[in-house]
């Protein structure tokens, strides 16, 4: 029976320490549940554990000897692991993946047999996955995906098991299926299991030794019964409860105390108080709009309290990308959970958010980029993939390859490697308390009937929501230029404005789009020329100036690469005359600068 221990061990994401001086003995032939709250480094105490991240510090030993100096092939055949965020080849099918379960690394031991066949079926069998074996992975739910990964893992039949967090995306009753399958495995073949899990209740009943995390160090650890207490839940949890005997299992069950208790003193939830709130959602469908266009609908419940009461036009988002980890896999984003809508925050506490997300490392708080929101659909609306809101996402894909690595900027890298199921939190408006004049919303015309929208591909997402929310009788131009003629997309507008699409197909950045913008203005008639616009320097600031309109006839809306937009602003402005008070420009991105 193969043991697991960790020795003084320290786990870290750059200079961000998790795990610090960790030492730990699992009980061989045991089930041990780790439980613990949010970033308190359950997670990357399970992949320091299993290999996947390398220690800053102290050990772990594999029945004694330290688990990185043993070859991954020898690693693999005792110990298995199910992560939290696994992923999949595409069109690979249920059986398929399972039976990878089963030989991680084929080639290496011995042939196929049918006792291989009969493993993959009884996973298949346990899991409730039997039906769904021919069907590829990623057309599966979130809940049926997660049943599969179990079955995965059950199909290694290791000494060992290691299993992030196997109930999410399940029902309540799946929770119990799953979790007793496994105490039915570690019993008749008495693998030793260790579970991150998130639901006390559910720990107390299954687990043999329970261990409670916080901030990267044992609080508490022993039998249920032991660690289960209501100064524990309070320590760990910062919960007020009442711990009493589980009548069903007779563990211990934990009972919190009122909705409202022990929460600081004039505090509210964030959705009641804050403009800007944090929406965690899950990527549910990913389109490819073409060689430079990747669509992200992202879906999740938190979603009903997103919006500004109205058509998103160019409304711009703050999208936080999670950090690779030494090891490939995401790190969970963290750092903004006082700004999600349920979060229970005061006036003051929730003040200075940015600044204190700006002092977190980067692997943990992630890496934040602005993005156009392309269009945002309640629950229930016939266009969703499933029952919830959505919003799309369309990310520009700005890549080389370095080997067989993408090489881009962070947001595009993730985007290239999106899959359903993946998570990504959102910054953006709360519905409750931003209206129209929402500052992220640029796109303001006021009484004007011409327009003229310019932008590159950095612009198209918002120059097609805009076009789709134009109305009957507007008139004008826009002009998109993109990459290349795949990239071409067909917003459907109900307003007089022609629509012209400029595939650069290997021309200069701009040309295209300049040419265009000084063919369409002055558009009617010749102009006085106007005053020389005040020069900007676009590689020492950011060139943005927005207007809601002077109550004229024409209004200009410019996007995309700052220098290319100081010059087409320059000529509506001096060249053709335009009221500056009638030109919103806005420099997306500068030519040599790091993605921003």
């Amino acid at each position: 029976m193969p043991t697991l221990e960790a020795l003084n061990l320290s786990l870290a994401y750059g200079s961000a320490t998790v795990v610090e001086d960790f030492s730990l003995v699992l009980p061989a032939g045991k089930i041990t549940i780790i439980v613990g709250a949010n970033g308190c480094g359950k997670s990357t105490l399970l992949r320091g554990l299993s290999r996947l991240l390398k220690p800053a510090a102290g050990t772990v030993l594999l029945d004694g000897a330290d688990i990185h100096s043993r070859p991954a092939r020898e690693v693999a055949r005792v110990l298995g692991l199910l992560p939290q965020a696994p992923s999949a080849p595409d069109g690979i099918t249920v059986r398929e993946l399972v039976g990878r379960g089963r030989y991680p690394h084929q080639g290496w031991f011995r042939r196929w047999s049918e006792d291989d066949d009969a493993a993959v079926e009884q996973a298949l069998s346990v899991t409730g996955t039997t039906e769904l074996a021919e069907r590829p992975i990623d057309e599966l739910s979130g809940g049926q995906r997660q049943r599969v990964w179990i079955a995965m893992a059950l199909a290694q039949d290791t000494g060992l098991l290691l299993l992030d967090e196997p109930t999410t995306y399940l029902d309540v009753a799946h929770q119990l299926e799953v979790l007793d399958v496994i105490a039915e495995l570690n019993r008749a073949r008495g693998t030793t299991v260790v579970i991150v899990l998130h639901d006390l209740n559910l720990a107390a009943r299954y687990a043999d030794h329970l261990v409670a995390l916080k901030l990267g160090g044992i609080a508490a650890q022993g039998h249920p019964s032991e660690v289960i207490t209501e100064e524990v839940v309070s320590e760990v949890f910062g919960m007020r409860c009442k711990v009493i005997q589980d009548p069903v299992a007779g563990t211990p069950l934990v009972l919190p105390i009122g909705r409202h208790q022990g929460r600081e003193p004039g505090s509210r939830p964030a959705r009641e108080i804050c403009p800007t709130l944090a929406f965690d959602l899950e990527v549910g469908v990913v389109d490819e709009l073409g060689p430079g266009f990747r669509r992200i609908t992202l879906t999740g419940a938190e979603l009903e309290h997103f919006g500004t009461g109205g058509h998103p036009l160019d409304l711009r988002v703050k999208a936080l990308i999670p950090m690779l980890a030494p090891d490939g896999s995401r790190v969970p984003v963290s750092g903004l959970e006082s700004l999600r809508p349920d979060a229970w925050v005061t006036e003051a506490g929730q003040e200075g958010w940015y600044r204190k997300w700006l002092a977190l490392d980067e692997m943990v708080r992630g890496s934040m980029r602005t993005y156009t929101v392309r269009a945002l659909r309640p629950a229930g609306d016939p266009r969703n993939a499933g029952p919830g809101p959505e919003i799309d996402l369309d990310f520009v894909l700005h890549l080389e390859h370095d080997g067989e690595k993408l090489a881009g900027g962070p947001a595009a890298v993730w985007a290239a490697g999106a899959r359903p199921g993946d998570r990504l939190m959102l910054l953006g408006p709360n519905a409750a308390l931003c209206g129209p004049g929402y500052g992220g919303i640029e796109f303001r015309p006021g009484a004007a009937r011409r327009i003229l929208l310019a932008g590159d591909e950095t612009a198209a997402p918002a120059i097609c929501s805009i076009l789709e929310s134009l109305p009957a009788g507007l008139q004008g131009k826009a002009f998109i230029e993109v990459p290349e003629e795949g990239d071409i997309q067909h917003p459907v507008t109900g307003s007089a404005v022609n629509v012209h699409w400029l595939a650069r197909a290997g021309r200069p950045h701009g040309e295209l789009l300049s040419a265009a913008v000084r063919a369409a203005v002055p558009t009617p008639g010749t102009v006085e020329p106007g005053d020389d616009p005040e020069d900007f320097d676009v590689d020492a600031g950011i060139l943005w100036e927005t207007s809601e309109g002077s109550g004229a006839d024409f209004y200009a809306w410019l996007a995309g690469e700052a220098g290319m937009i100081k010059e087409l602003r320059r000529h509506l402005v001096r060249d053709a005359g335009i009221d500056g008070k009638q030109v919103s420009f806005m420099g997306y991105w500068r030519r040599g600068r790091a993605e921003g």
